[in-house]
């Protein structure tokens, strides 16, 4: 089994060759373009978001949820701390960082930081994407819990 580990200091490091696919989307999704994201899905795929129970195999519906999510969290960082890549799966540990504008007390809004940690699960079909899975734990977005987000793209 040939296995290949990367340590990224920054979002902006040399891609190996099997991590290219995962790093040009990622590349795409830090710059908002979620059509340049999902082109990087092969023709029949799966991306399923495991913390919010969705599932999607559908290229238009997979833009619109990440549309929808770079619309509620447009200050969201997501850093890819670890890529382990074996063969066509590409795993990558990642953090994420955001802020959620809530009301406080009179009426005022406030910022809340939000501090996700979590994984994807990345198969490489054909050279695109053919199965993408991301788990973390819902209850750290507080925004998400109970979303009408997951309910108008689901």
């Amino acid at each position: 089994m040939n296995t290949h580990s990367t340590v990224l200091d920054n979002a902006s490091a040399e891609a190996t060759t099997p991590d290219r696919i995962l790093q040009t989307a990622l590349a795409a999704w830090r710059q908002g373009s979620f059509v340049e994201v999902v082109d990087q899905f092969s023709d029949q795929f799966t991306f399923a978001d495991h913390a919010l129970g969705l599932e999607f195999k559908d290229k238009g519906r997979l833009t619109e949820f990440l549309a929808k999510i770079g619309e509620r969290f447009p200050d969201a960082e997501r850093k890819a701390n670890t890529i382990f890549s074996s063969g066509d799966r590409v795993i990558s540990e990642w953090t994420l960082t955001a802020t959620q504008t809530e009301p406080s007390l009179g009426g005022r809004l406030r910022k809340v930081p939000i501090c996700v940690r979590g994984i994807s699960v990345v198969q490489r079909e054909d050279g695109k994407i053919g199965q993408w899975s991301d788990y973390y734990d819902q209850l750290t977005i507080p925004a998400l819990r109970g979303s009408d987000l997951v309910h108008r793209v689901d």
